[in-house]
């Protein structure tokens, strides 16, 4: 007990620290956001980065940015654009493909599944760090594919080999570290999250670590498939929400009826609109990676029980709610972007229902 308490006080400041820096950053991108050009309007001001904008997630806004979680986008994005900064892996390591790191993530992410089954609280967050390098991984493929496809700031490329690649990765490895995690619950059903150390009375109830009954693991195995019917339900909503948001703002062209510069205009508003950032700073603290990271961090600190009897249902009730208002929002939004403009020229209303007022 000792021992895991002097362990996990350094990791917990480190997350504090995080935790900081994800508010300062927010903080900026919404000074970004409402102060600088978003879309390329006539009237807009240019953000101009005292860094280069390969590591610097405030200069191109993209609805997929805005979407995702805090440690992917100011975090392990930023560090795999260094990473191919110094490497030069885009443009020299033409041998090594994204999909072939897409491949590689997975072996990692089966590496860390078998580390989460141990016994072992070492091992456990092990398996944690080897879990989060594979994501690094994610973050280094998408930037690569970005690369050499010229696409500036975090998008998909929905419909290309690589998306479809990826995502099925991606699902792999989470596949992994679910059946590892199912083999621990199913072997340690009865033991008391973060006191497993301690002397226990010899109960004939409590089973000896390894053990497993039907009851055991019909249990772990309950858990498990809800928490990844969760998971594939989050993913596919933060995926679809994702094109359709990508769709209509960051579209370059609409209808005849409808000029550039007018759009260009529309899709800011929307952008800058605080029922926008609030939907979005919503899916980012419950979309598919971010769950992921609430898992891993159960797993590191050895509170696997409470974080199971914690989400089991609320989870689901929060997405469903989140899909609901997203998709009321969504529509209303279609409907202000694609409104054909007066034939006088007038500027958009501050009054609207998507501005900040």
């Amino acid at each position: 007990m000792f021992g895991t308490t002097l362990v996990s006080r350094p990791f917990l400041a480190i997350l504090i620290l995080l935790t900081l820096y994800f508010l300062g950053m927010d903080l900026l991108l919404y000074s970004r956001i409402q102060n600088y050009d978003v879309r390329p309007t006539s009237n807009g001001t240019q953000y101009v980065s005292i860094v280069s904008c390969d590591f610097n997630p405030l200069c191109t806004v993209t609805v997929k940015g805005l979407m995702l979680d805090h440690p992917n986008y100011f975090l392990l994005s930023p560090l795999a654009a260094i990473m191919d900064n110094l490497l030069h892996i885009s443009t020299a390591w033409t041998w090594v493909t994204p999909n072939a790191i897409s491949y590689f993530h997975v072996l990692v992410a089966v590496a860390a599944g078998k580390c989460v089954s141990s016994d072992s609280l070492s091992y456990r967050r092990l398996g944690v760090i080897l879990f989060q390098a594979r994501t690094w991984l994610d973050d280094l493929d998408g930037h690569v594919a970005r690369k050499r496809a010229n696409i500036d700031g975090e998008r998909s490329d929905i419909g290309s080999v690589g998306y479809f690649v990826d995502g099925v990765c991606d699902a792999l490895g989470c596949v992994a570290l679910l059946i590892g995690l199912y083999q621990f619950l199913a072997c340690n059903t009865s033991r008391r999250g973060g006191y497993d150390k301690l002397p226990q009375l010899p109960v004939s109830s409590v089973l000896e670590p390894g053990h497993v009954t039907l009851k055991t693991s019909n249990a772990a195995l309950r858990n498990i498939l809800l928490m990844t019917v969760h998971l594939f339900l989050t993913s596919a909503a933060w995926n679809r929400y994702i094109y359709l948001y990508q769709d209509l703002l960051e579209t370059e062209y609409r209808t005849p009826s409808i000029g550039k510069e007018y759009l260009y205009a529309r899709q800011t508003t929307i952008f800058r609109s605080l029922y926008f950032w609030i939907i979005v700073l919503c899916w980012k603290f419950i979309n598919f990676h971010s769950v992921m990271d609430y898992l891993l961090l159960a797993i590191f600190f050895d509170r696997m029980r409470e974080y199971i009897r914690l989400v089991r249902w609320s989870l689901y009730v929060i997405v469903l709610l989140l899909v609901y208002v997203t998709e009321f929002h969504f529509l209303r939004a279609y409907t202000y972007v694609q409104a054909i403009p007066p034939f006088i020229d007038e500027e958009i209303s501050s009054s609207d229902i998507f501005t900040q007022e």
